[in-house]
């Protein structure tokens, strides 16, 4: 077995009644010692003979382990997609996918505690968010593709002559490639397979080798419902998986969630084959606040923005940019609204924030917290690790706020990927722009103001894919999402996705050339 490598177990001593809670949870949510690699309906050993250790983020004790997933692998989950595109799922009409995508959300629906409790585990998701927040989406997702599989517009009737006629088809790609990320795993299945199953696609799925256990559990009830082949999972390396998914000739769509590094890499390997790309990658996301805002609300979400899954996603609004005239009086009331965030256990009810994903990113994070202050930042909350007794150990960073921080120290520009936030004092509205916008990200952005005009002027000029205003990571609603500069390309979430999955064909017929009737 091959151990993962992010977890220096001896470090940590959580307490009794903290380790028997996620034993007693691991006994009743993950169903094997061992996971198979989903391939053509079949759970399989990989082609390595060597599996990886799935951790629980919190105790550092093995969960299960899985496949240790090879090129060879990619092969054959790369055959067996092609041979449901070409069969039992490419014949389904769009009526038929539609209601298997239903059945589907259906069974999701009746295990979402379950994958909610493994997402909690292994990457030490509070799991108030990931029942209430991540597994709702995940299955509104699976609903709202079935409805645009059933009614989306197949194509159009382009103007013609009088002894021609013309018209567009809109095809799905075939074999279609997707990688994901660790910080949203049940619910980046939704984010990816649905859009590409809807548009009639196969799917051959890698999810991140820190988090597998909701996304194998997940794809199997797929899979109970779907042809096999229809999706298929692949666990292992990037470096081997990932790019084995990326550069092949018979996968014709790549999409990934990801690093901007990864990112690029992706798009290195796809260029091989010339084949098109999506991908969901990092931010640096601007908070503003206007000295008009509602400052009880725009601290609540300013909370969210920053510190939702401990800082562990792509939209936190890690710069906040406060106006002069409020900054002292917001500050202090945001001050006092973390000290009413619980920083504890995962599977505790009361949790609102978790443990980080393993000892490795801690470490990053605590780097980026030291670099800032060696810059000359100053730490106004947190920047340590939290004193709890019971969670002795386990890779926990206390909620941080950083200020005197400059527009181009290190903080203000890298994503740091944890509950840290950089704020910002600011007067001149013009100037404001300018520095919201000086990074090489733009996944999204918050703003707010009661003043309509306002809001209306800063979602324009704001370089984002999504500009929230008077809330922050509000992803409920089937709006499209995606960024801007180096924070992706293409859109997920909403009827865009679906066309992302699509290519259009147009067909031209000459009336001259065709029998006359008569």
């Amino acid at each position: 077995m091959i151990q993962r490598k992010y977890y220096d177990v001896d470090r940590i001593d959580v307490s009794d009644p903290v380790r028997e809670r996620h034993r007693n949870a691991a006994a009743d949510v993950v169903s094997e010692e061992e996971y198979g690699l989903l391939i053509g309906g079949d759970r399989c050993s990989s082609a390595s003979g060597e599996t990886m250790a799935a951790v629980d983020a919190t105790t550092g004790e093995t969960l299960a382990t899985f496949q240790n997933g090879t090129p060879e692998d990619v092969e054959r989950a790369v055959t067996a997609a092609r041979e449901a595109f070409d069969g039992q799922w490419g014949n389904k009409s769009p009526q038929q996918r539609a209601a298997l995508l239903n059945e589907v959300a259906d069974e999701l629906e009746e295990r979402k505690t379950e994958l909610a409790r493994l997402d909690s585990l292994e990457v030490g998701k509070a799991n108030q968010h990931s029942l209430f927040v991540d597994t709702t989406i995940m299955i509104e997702q699976f609903r709202h593709f079935a409805a645009l599989a059933r009614t989306t517009d197949e194509g159009r009737l382009p103007p013609m002559g009088d002894d021609k006629v013309g018209y567009t088809l809109k095809e799905p790609y075939g074999v279609v490639g997707q990688i994901s990320a660790w910080n949203f795993p049940a619910m980046f299945v939704a984010w990816k397979v649905a859009p590409a199953l809807a548009a009639g696609n196969t799917v051959v799925y890698k999810p991140s080798s820190r988090a597998v256990l909701s996304t194998l559990e997940a794809a199997q009830i797929i899979d109970s419902v779907l042809p096999p082949g229809t999706i298929n999972v692949v666990t292992g390396p990037g470096g081997d998986v990932g790019d084995a998914i990326a550069s092949h000739d018979a996968v014709r769509k790549v999409a990934l969630t990801g690093s901007t590094g990864a990112g690029r890499h992706v798009m290195e390997n796809a260029a091989q084959t010339i084949k098109p790309v999506a991908l969901e990658l990092g931010g640096k996301s601007p908070n503003v606040v206007f000295p008009d805002a509602d400052v009880e609300k725009a601290v609540e979400g300013t909370l969210i923005g920053i510190f939702y899954n401990q800082g562990e996603q792509c939209t936190a609004g890690s710069r906040l940019y406060l106006h002069e005239d409020i900054y002292d009086e917001f500050l202090a009331e945001f001050v006092d609204a973390i000290d009413g965030l619980t920083v504890g256990d995962p599977l505790a009810p009361t949790t609102d924030i978790g443990p980080l994903v393993d000892h490795d990113h801690l470490r990053d994070v605590r780097s980026y917290i030291e670099t800032a202050v060696e810059d000359g930042a100053k730490v106004a909350y947190g920047g340590e690790e939290p004193t709890d007794s019971d969670l002795d150990g386990a890779p926990f960073v206390e909620p941080t706020v950083l200020v005197d921080v400059e527009d181009d120290d290190t903080v203000a520009c890298e994503e740091i990927f944890g509950p840290v936030l950089s704020v910002f004092e600011w007067s001149d509205p013009e100037r404001l722009v300018r520095r919201v916008n000086d990074t090489r990200f733009g996944l999204a952005a918050g703003v707010w103001t009661t003043d309509l005009e306002t809001a209306h002027q800063m979602a324009s000029a704001i370089e984002a894919g999504t500009v929230w205003i008077n809330t922050y990571n509000d992803l409920f609603e089937p709006a499209p999402y995606g960024g801007y500069k180096q924070s992706g390309i293409g859109r997920e979430l909403a009827v865009e996705a679906l066309e992302g999955y699509r290519q259009v064909k147009s067909v031209k017929l000459n009336f001259d050339e065709l029998p006359k009737l008569g």
